[in-house]
């Protein structure tokens, strides 16, 4: 399944570029992120990279607070209407998500949402059950034909 780095991250000035930075020496491509204001001045960041293994390693490496997290990543119609068509969906299979973002694969035809659940493996058998279609990891990461 598809891992998303997570980094607990100080909201200061230059403090993403650092990272960015961290990741491009190391050959890591960002294929998607999210950048959330917890509290306190702090912040979380959600990265879908290229090797998210490696990403962690490095970001760890360099005195970052970071952490790999199974999410579900699954496919949708890159249309008006098409995340609706697919939250519908999931809300139908009682899936909650605690934190979701998305990503244009080819425009005006694929899309994908990646979700951040609590009971990832509870997720996957529910979104298995309703029919959706799950990305493969190498295409999550961009390692893919996408």
């Amino acid at each position: 399944m598809a891992f998303q780095v997570s980094v607990f991250l100080e909201n200061k000035i230059g403090h993403l570029e650092r990272i960015t930075s961290v990741l491009r020496a190391a050959g890591i491509n960002i294929r998607a992120m999210t950048l959330s204001h917890s509290t306190q001045g702090w912040g979380i960041l959600n990265l879908i990279v290229s090797n998210p293994q490696l990403a962690c390693e490095t970001l760890s490496d360099n005195k970052f607070s970071a952490t790999l997290r199974e999410i579900a990543v699954i496919e949708m119609e890159d249309h008006p209407g098409g995340l609706d068509d697919l939250l519908k969906k999931i809300a139908a299979a009682e899936i909650n998500f605690t934190n979701a973002y998305g990503r244009i694969v080819s425009p005006g035809k694929t899309a994908y949402l990646a979700i951040d659940v609590e009971d990832i493996g509870n997720c996957l058998e529910k979104l298995k059950r309703a029919g959706l279609k799950l990305i493969p990891d190498n295409d999550v990461y961009g390692n893919g034909n996408h």
